[in-house]
């Protein structure tokens, strides 16, 4: 029992060194995530007029809809498969040597993502923007934002083990297989968390 715990707690380690241990490669996660939230609202205000309008009218029909009228499916499952998908995609990048850049590209795609949305809300509801993004976008991203961050930095650091050609370094790369699968595991339960508070949090961005 007590072989059992301390085998335990040695992968909660590594699990924890893995994901969080190399500052270097959570910085450079938070810098591509950044580079696409930077990217995602140039996109946004480079946009033509006509298909600005054409999304904002999108936008203010799903907001601000008549409820008798349409209803629109709560986005828990939706969300919680293409956030598993791009966990998942971020996962696979990091069982390849020269794989981690796609983790990297996963994670700017989310900050694309996020910046284009969140500059489409604060240009199309103008007062009401900040409101909506406070509701709809901050809580679920607290859990979400992290996970990635952490999944990307996961992925980049177990890669480089495998790039390593040394014994002991190969030795160390068997021994964080089980860890880098934890960890993601992990992250996959806080995604969850994330989709689920946003399921939640759904009926009151639609009340009128």
């Amino acid at each position: 029992m007590k072989r059992f715990q301390r085998n335990q707690m040695h992968m909660l380690s590594q699990s924890i060194s893995l994901a969080a241990g190399s500052r270097k490669t959570i910085l450079l996660s938070v810098f591509f995530f950044l580079t696409g939230i930077s990217t995602g609202i140039f996109l946004e205000l480079t946009m033509g007029a006509g298909e600005k309008s054409n999304i904002a009218g999108y936008l203010q029909q799903y907001l601000y809809m008549d409820q008798g009228a349409m209803e629109y499916p709560n986005p828990f499952f939706s969300s919680l498969s293409n956030n598993l998908f791009l966990l998942l995609i971020i996962f696979l990048s990091g069982l390849s040597a020269l794989g981690f850049p796609v983790a990297l590209a996963a994670l700017t795609y989310k900050g694309m993502a996020l910046g284009f949305c969140t500059g489409l809300i604060a240009e199309t509801l103008k007062d009401q923007g900040l409101l909506v993004i406070l509701t709809s976008l901050v809580p679920q991203n607290l859990f979400l934002l992290p996970a990635f961050i952490l999944a990307s930095a996961a992925a980049v650091n177990y890669a480089l083990l495998s790039l390593a050609k040394k014994r002991a370094a190969k030795r160390n790369l068997r021994e964080f297989s089980g860890s880098y699968l934890c960890v993601t595991l992990l992250l996959a339960a806080v995604i969850a968390l994330g989709c689920g508070l946003e399921a939640i949090l759904y009926p009151v961005v639609l009340s009128p």
